[in-house]
């Protein structure tokens, strides 16, 4: 169902998606997606927390994450990983897609910005705060590391995926990416 809505969502538009077109989408009756729903904007809201920065901000969240808490290497390197996986699914594509054809005001660009100026990097930063004081992070202040961290990453996804029309070459975004956190570790690390 949510891939079904992500689809045209990312083609309509909130307001040009209808129940009707999503019902079909997905071969059930309209009825059928108040059983999983409260209605079109439950659907929506559901579809933008699943993808984007919302994504990475949960596995932020995860005890997987929690555990490398000792292992800052490992934790960027993961971060790295997750990342490239989320950038190279399809899926990650419609959503920008979904929150470019809403606008600057749409509810899905507010929580992108939202999850990825805020919460992604309020997770960070109590990352690299620990990172700081129990294994000799250098850089002084744990937000600008979150930050910086966050910034080469995303010129390496505007760099690979946004800005070219290449086909996409994963092995080149995630050798990128490597030498990118090899050169962030080496810098800030120890």
């Amino acid at each position: 169902m949510l891939d079904a809505a992500l689809a045209l969502f990312a083609e309509h538009g909130f307001s040009g998606t209808s129940m009707r077109m999503l019902a079909r989408a997905t071969g059930l009756r309209e009825s059928s997606f108040y059983n999983h729903f409260t209605g079109k904007e439950d659907l929506y809201q559901a579809v933008i927390a699943q993808w984007g920065p919302m994504e990475f901000v949960e596995r932020l969240k995860s005890a997987e994450y929690r555990a490398l808490a000792d292992d800052p290497p490992a934790f960027f390197r993961l971060c790295g990983k997750h990342l490239v996986d989320r950038w190279v699914d399809p899926r990650e594509r419609l959503f920008m897609a979904l929150i470019n054809i809403e606008g600057p005001n749409g509810p899905g660009q507010k929580r992108y910005y939202d999850a990825l100026f805020r919460e992604e990097i309020e997770l960070l930063t109590g990352y690299c705060a620990h990172f700081r004081d129990a294994h000799g992070m250098v850089a002084p202040d744990p937000r600008e590391s979150a930050r910086m961290f966050a910034a080469g990453l995303t010129l390496i996804r505007r760099e690979h995926l946004t800005l070219t029309s290449a086909p996409l070459n994963r092995r080149d975004v995630e050798a990128a990416v490597a030498r990118y956190i090899d050169n962030y570790i080496a810098t800030v690390l120890r």
